[in-house]
């Protein structure tokens, strides 16, 4: 039998015992550390994306005003399209993701990284449609969404890398 380096463990008294091999720390694996902050994440984009879409949008629909904006400036219709497609890929989007988390597919790191890219992209988008539209193209409107534009580069800068470089992720992830 030899004695490595592991085996071995140094006493007060500067004589050597042999002691079992340190174990390696255990690879992270499963749902959970950081993965839960951005669960919280897509669970409150599903939830408010829907109640947006049932309590904003779809009065607009329902009682016509569609048409009236579109006749009273086709921009205002243009926006409210754009924020129904969005608002709908922002509550069918989350529940594809959580799929792909139950069943641990790899793809689900290619999905969040080009749903956080998408969504930096449609908050630009949105600045410069509203930014056309004269009456919404308040200062403190268009500030709010200079700030949304700003919050999704945040989430590009820290969760993609998050999930390019995560060894939980690596793991977990590999169907």
């Amino acid at each position: 039998m030899t004695i490595t380096e592991n085996d071995l463990a140094i006493k007060g008294d500067n004589t050597a015992e042999i002691m079992p091999p340190i174990e390696e720390k255990a690879k992270p694996y499963g749902f959970g550390g950081w993965l839960y902050f951005v669960a919280l994440g897509f669970l409150l984009t599903f939830g408010t994306s829907l109640y947006y879409l049932i309590d904003s949008i779809l009065p607009i629909y329902q009682d016509g005003l569609i048409s009236q904006m579109y006749d009273e400036n086709w921009k205002y219709s243009f926006a409210i399209i754009f924020e129904t497609v969005i608002n709908i890929i922002y509550v069918v989007f989350p529940m594809f993701l959580g799929y792909l988390v139950f069943k641990k597919k790899k793809l689900l790191k290619y999905m969040v990284i080009n749903f956080y890219i998408i969504n930096f992209a449609v908050n630009i988008g949105y600045y410069f449609i509203t930014n056309s539209i004269e009456e919404m193209a308040t200062h403190d409107f268009m500030g709010e969404q200079g700030r949304n534009i700003v919050k999704s580069l945040v989430t590009c800068l820290i969760w993609i890398p998050y999930f390019i470089n995560s060894k939980r992720v690596k793991n977990t992830y590999i169907n």
